[in-house]
């Protein structure tokens, strides 16, 4: 690899947003500041220097031949500020009628990459539009294309050389998201990483599997000495993104799970959770137990451990959060910022959420991994070994203590989908690794299936299943997330699927793909419009509330169509999902769906009617009479004006905040009246509707109008949640310009929002300007919470720490001659860096924090540390450019 190859990490293009209207019309969205809409990082700015992107949204309401005709011919090529832009392709999101434009003189490049092939540039535009954690522009890379399973390949899984995975700067021993442009062509999938001498060998810098390039790679082909098959080469210029990589997660419960749970594991494992679930929220706000409550709520009161053992960087703050809102509930120690309008809002929507979950899917979580392969590639003696696929079918290598359990992969079609498992314990991983190498006639297998296990099977973050395996419920090996239901906590909803014999796995459909001329791309990226696996996932579970199995069944085939509907062409059936949709309309089944979307534990129904068939509408009824509406009190923003105090601010100061609060509140205002208009509008539909939908003349005109109406209403809906979060980005980045003083334009802010006579504003603006600045001043007037450690499991009592940072367990021991004395016993020591080690030896990093000798206290396994007390902070946004 040549040394001149350069890493970024932020970047970004400047991407117009537009909408196309059904007259065909462009109209100017706001602006979307954040960094995905930015393409922040992307391989496209890296092949086009200086390129103008437009993001394009095609209206959704029923388009007739004529609207049709004319969106299409906007999007072919329209001008704007005097640029020529031309349709390019899309992302994941063209089935909501999302797409990209460039500039002209960049259409025929790029429409190259992808063959002139309008399938592939709707399909996979995306590989060159993802955000990347870091990209590399290599000068002179190689690359090497091989058959799936070739050189311990697989579905969408490649290698990377050991020494270019060096420059990029990211955690060891994981799992990596990869993007990769090189000749004319593009790919996308998972890497591991591979050992130099292997890749010298190979004389190679990445092995890619076919599955990943995006369309074919046709180069010169090649005789490898260990290929069965031939392979294709590359040298050249070639640039390099990393999305994400592989670690620990957690999935909360769904009912599309749950409801393919036996009845037994209903009333035993899952109802019980759920109820226990309730009583504790309650009891947490009876006794006003906010560290409880952080915790029920995924908020952690503890000190987080960085992710990679890196230490800190910012001098002042003790941790970073995800949310504004985790912070200030973090550090207000009073629990009055709970009646902050702003924070009231945030918690009734997280909490209606929560609600949500416990009542329909037992409010549990599930341990979640980025699904990896089995394949290996080492170097020994001169000779490369590989293979794939070679474990058992119905195993599984994971970091999971239980030993067998349910792989769950989102969405559920069925319980089919929920494929059992036995894990392999390290010992036998590492047997039959030696089996395998033995059998292509490798020496010293014992040791280096140890390395080889330690370095590219036991991965942090991931779960490793065969390829036949993972296909079952739709899986490969390009990043894909799972989860897994434990067999320790679930016993009987596991041992019910390993029993269930099932009626045949439905996998993905791999038709022929279509392809059209290139100057029909505006009409098969319009064509490609048409999200309808949410509906049907919905309509399926409503047919298994209702007993209706067979309606389930195949509806099944269904969603696979339409999970497979952009790439392979294929598209439902619509007269029999609507056939199926009128058969369940009849039964009372899964009203408790309704409730999915609402924001309020109050506005969820009380009970709602249910069929016996309906298990999880039954658990709805149970739990959710134990909840009530909590949070009710709430104080006017006007009587939080005292909370930031101390800093000075100017006239001018004062001025350009009141005319940013004043933009703010006519830009949510006119949206909330628009909203008001829309509503009206299709209340007047149905009405019309309804009174008309006996006239068969009439009938077919009145539901176009209704559906139009609906679908207007709908495109707001989500129109109006990107504007509120363009709304934020453009006043997080006005805020991020004030370098000076920030504290004293943060008073300023809150001065002028406090002000208001409106008693429903809800004081938002400076929690989205000025967050860390707010907390500072939170902890200022509250006085804070004492930082908290994460103790050694050790019983309860008092801590002593020293000058040097040692915390002491203290313990009073009694003597044998009755006499009591002191017994100090090592627990931790804290570094001035932030370093925290154990006495295992184990260490941790968290953010530096100051504190001083004295007492402390270990409750609950959580050492308040003497002397100091939390400041969060808020992480900041990745900058856009």
């Amino acid at each position: 690899m040549n040394s001149q190859a350069t890493v970024t990490t932020n970047s970004g293009l400047k991407v117009l947003s537009l909408m196309v209207n059904k007259e065909g019309k462009i109209e100017r969205k706001m602006p979307n500041l954040s960094p995905q809409a930015q393409l922040n990082n992307t391989l496209l700015e890296a092949l086009c220097p200086g390129i103008k992107v437009a993001s394009v949204s095609v209206t959704p309401e029923p388009l007739d031949q004529v609207e049709r005709a004319k969106v299409e011919s906007t999007l072919s090529r329209f001008a704007l500020d005097g640029t020529e832009y031309r349709l390019i392709g899309a992302s994941g999101s063209a089935k909501n009628g999302k797409y990209y434009a460039v500039d002209a003189r960049y259409e025929r490049p790029l429409a190259a990459r992808f063959s002139d092939w309008p399938q592939a540039a709707v399909t996979y535009f995306g590989i060159l539009v993802s955000p990347c954690m870091v990209r590399m522009q290599i000068p002179n890379g190689r690359v090497t294309v091989v058959p799936d399973l070739e050189l311990g390949t697989n579905d969408c899984r490649g290698w990377l050389r050991k020494s270019i995975f060096d420059k990029l700067g990211l955690p060891e021993n994981r799992f990596y998201q990869f993007r990769l442009a090189f000749a004319q062509t593009q790919a996308k999938g998972s890497f591991k990483i591979m050992p130099d001498e292997v890749a010298d060998a190979l004389d190679t810098d990445v092995v890619l599997p076919v599955s990943s390039v995006k369309p074919e790679y046709k180069g010169p082909s090649k005789l490898i000495a260990w290929l069965t098959g031939e392979a294709r080469t590359f040298a050249g210029e070639m640039v390099l993104g990393i999305r994400e990589y592989s670690r620990p997660l957690a999935f909360e419960s769904s009912y599309t799970v749950v409801q393919h749970a036996p009845e037994d594991s209903f009333e035993l494992e899952i109802k019980p959770h759920a109820l226990a679930q309730t009583a504790k929220l309650k009891d947490l706000l009876e006794y006003r137990d906010y560290t409880g409550l952080f915790e029920l709520l995924g908020i952690s009161e503890t000190q987080r451990p960085l992710l990679d053992e890196m230490p800190a960087e910012d001098d002042d703050a003790t941790s970073v959060e995800r949310t504004v809102l985790e912070g200030v509930l973090k550090a207000d120690p009073t629990g009055f910022l709970i009646q902050h309008p702003w924070v009231n809002n945030q918690l009734e929507r997280i909490l209606a959420r929560w609600a949500f979950k416990v009542c329909t899917a037992g409010g549990f979580e599930m341990p979640a991994f980025a699904l990896a392969d089995d394949g290996y590639l080492l170097l020994h003696q001169g000779h490369v070994y590989s293979g794939s696929d070679w474990m058992p079918q119905d195993r599984s290598i994971n970091a999971l203590a239980t030993n067998r359990g349910l792989v769950v992969r989102y969405p559920v079609r069925m319980k089919e989908d929920l494929l059992p498992y036995t894990k392999i314990p390290p010992t036998e991983t590492r047997q039959l690794l030696a089996k395998d190498l033995s059998r292509q006639g490798c020496p010293d297998v014992e040791s280096l299936a140890a390395r080889i296990a330690s370095e590219q099977l036991e991965l942090e973050g991931t779960f490793v299943l065969h390829s036949k395996t993972a296909a079952k419920n739709g899986g490969d090996y390009d990043f894909d997330f799972v989860c897994v239901v434990e067999g320790d906590r679930f016993p009987r909803f596991v041992q019910h699927r390993i029993q269930y014999k099932g009626k045949g796995a439905v996998e993905k459909t791999k038709a022929k793909k279509a392809r059209s001329p290139w100057w029909n791309l505006p009409q098969v990226a319009v064509g490609a419009m048409g999200n309808q696996i949410g509906t049907i996932t919905d309509l399926m579970t409503q047919c298994l509330a209702a007993g209706r199995d067979d309606c389930h069944r195949e509806l099944v085939e269904q969603l696979q169509l339409a999970l497979d509907q952009l790439k392979h062409g294929v598209t439902p059936d619509q007269d029999k999902i609507r056939a199926i949709r009128e058969q369940i309309k009849q039964t009372p089944a899964a009203q408790w769906l309704r409730a999915k979307r609402l924001r309020s534990i109050k506005d969820l129904p009380e009970r709602v009617e249910c069929p016996a068939t309906d298990r999880i509408g039954g658990m709805y009824n149970l739990v959710r009479k134990e909840l009530s509406d909590f949070f009710t009190s709430r104080m006017p923003v006007s009587q939080f004006r005292g909370l930031v105090q101390g800093h000075e601010f100017s006239l001018e100061m004062a001025d350009e905040c009141r005319r940013v609060n004043r933009a703010w509140a006519l830009t949510i205002q006119a949206g909330l009246e628009k909203k008001k208009l829309l509503i009206a509008s299709v209340q007047e539909a149905e009405a019309a509707f309804e009174s008309g939908k006996d006239n068969k003349d009439l009938r077919s005109r009145l539901l176009h109008t209704l559906c139009q109406a609906r679908a207007a209403l709908a495109t707001y809906d989500q129109q109006w949640q990107e504007e509120i979060r363009s709304l934020i980005w453009f006043v997080r980045t006005w805020a991020a310009r004030k370098e000076e003083n920030r504290m004293g334009w943060l008073q300023a802010l809150h001065t002028i929002v406090c002000g208001t006579k409106n008693e429903q504003a809800s004081g938002s603006l400076p929690f989205y300007a000025f967050p860390n600045e707010l907390l500072k001043a939170i902890v200022e007037r509250t006085g804070g919470r004492p930082v908290q450690l994460a103790a050694p499991k050790v019983c309860e009592g008092m801590v002593e720490m020293d000058e040097e940072g040692r915390c002491f367990l203290v313990e009073t021991v009694m003597g044998e001659n009755g006499q009591s004395y002191s017994k100090m016993s090592f627990l931790m020591a804290i570094t001035p860096d932030g370093k925290v080690v154990y006495d295992s030896g184990k260490v941790e990093w968290v953010h530096p924090f100051p504190c001083s000798p004295g007492m402390g206290e270990i409750r609950n396994g959580k050492f308040e540390v003497p002397g100091t007390r939390q400041l969060p902070q808020v992480a900041p946004p990745a900058k856009s450019m």
